[in-house]
């Protein structure tokens, strides 16, 4: 996995990287080692104080006077947004969004975000649009995705600043303009959005809209950085790691690229994973190597699957596990992994940890042909394919409608 500066990586993440970056969190979240009168809290709270029930909402998110709990910061919060709360609405449906297996629902989220969006709450119409951006709990919608993100815009939130101006800088489904992305950017900068600063960082690490200036990118990351932008600390990794704009420090690298793992970026969880398991200027740690690809794929990252699938098949410094590999090769596979399903075919064209089944084979080599050369493996399984066998192999069409 090359380690680099992806704009459409850094863009899915934007609301992800930092807790507070997609909530509301006013009044500001108690201190972590701040008391809290919760029985006084919980009194006020039970007569119907939404302000006492998004107090209480937040300490059980965050931990903050109270055993972290996020069922009974759920329950909280939906009080809250009942009572017409948009800020509890808002942040009930990032939970609902980000949450562990068992709270994450995605069609949950977007009806949240929905009703906080309509009261006009501006984190809510950005996070709704993203959701449209991406088609996630909701049909995919470009136009949608744009009013909503517009919305926040309008109503000047330094986030949605940032994220229309990285739509605009790639051309996310819509034509790329570099100039609207600085003028967006520079405008979320303005209003010290640690997002805008490293999304500024990148436009002059990748010369987008600007003359490329690694100093001037290292200086943008630095900032966003220090003020705790997970996206600014993975890209302040990647110039220390290669050298680009400050003097070359895999120390530092390393230690960047942690922090950012620690705030969730994926990107670093995945390169985190990549240097241990390869010992790219440290010792190779099979353990972190797979702890880091497990935080990564808990997040949806199928790459780090197929790594971590291939070192359990192997048993390579963890032990192996050929039932969990084949797991997350499957679940990369039906992700749209190609190399995932380039290797879970082979399993099932050699039997090796499932029962051998050419057809299904066949099916994953097509699947993965449409990235990887596949003409060998095809070739093969054919001439050890009976009739009946090749009579079952499902058409180009019918194979593309898997994905």
């Amino acid at each position: 996995m090359r380690r680099e500066l992806l704009l459409i990586a850094l863009l899915l993440t934007i609301v992800h990287a930092d807790k507070a970056q997609a909530q509301s969190l006013n009044p500001a979240p108690i201190a972590k080692s701040s008391r809290i009168d919760l029985k006084g809290l919980t009194k006020d709270a039970n007569s119907g104080s939404t302000a006492a029930q998004f107090q209480l909402a937040v300490a059980y998110q965050f931990g903050k006077g109270v055993d972290q709990d996020i069922y009974e910061a759920i329950r909280w919060y939906r009080m809250a947004a009942n009572g017409g709360d948009p800020n509890a609405q808002n942040n009930l449906g990032y939970l609902y969004q980000t949450g562990p297996k068992g709270v994450k629902d995605l069609a949950e989220a977007s009806k949240w975000y929905m009703r906080a969006a309509t009261y006009g709450n501006s984190l809510a119409q950005l996070n709704l649009g993203l959701l449209y951006l991406r088609g996630e709990g909701v049909q995919k919608s470009t136009a949608d995705a744009l009013h909503w993100i517009g919305r926040a815009v309008d109503a000047e939130c330094p986030t949605a600043l940032a994220a229309l101006g990285y739509i605009y800088a790639i051309g996310q489904d819509v034509p790329q303009d570099l100039d609207k992305a600085l003028k967006l950017t520079r405008k979320a900068v303005k209003k010290h959005s640690p997002e805008g600063e490293a999304s500024l960082g990148i436009f002059y690490a990748r010369g987008l809209g600007v003359p490329a200036d690694a100093v001037e990118a290292v200086k943008w990351f630095r900032k966003a950085a220090e003020a705790g932008s997970s996206d600014a600390q993975y890209g302040l990794g990647v110039m220390y790691e290669n050298g680009q704009g400050v003097k070359k420090d895999t120390e530092e690298a390393l230690r960047q690229y942690r922090l950012a793992g620690e705030h969730g970026s994926t990107q670093a969880q995945a390169a985190l994973g990549e240097i241990y398991e390869l010992g790219q200027g440290v010792k190779a740690d099979y353990k972190e190597a797979a702890g880091w690809y497990r935080r990564a794929i808990e997040q949806g990252e199928t790459r780090c699957a197929t790594r971590l699938g291939a070192m359990l098949l192997r048993g390579e410094g963890i032990e192996r596990d050929m039932q969990e590999a084949v797991k997350l090769w499957t679940w990369a596979a039906e992700q749209g992994n190609a190399y995932a399903q380039f290797d879970l075919a082979g399993l099932y064209m050699t039997g090796t940890g499932v029962q051998r089944d050419l057809v299904k084979a066949y099916s994953l080599f097509t699947l993965a042909g449409k990235t990887v050369d596949v003409s060998k493996q095809l070739s093969e399984l054919s001439s050890k394919m009976s009739e009946d066998e090749l009579a079952k192999v499902p058409s180009q069409d019918e194979v593309a409608k898997v994905q």
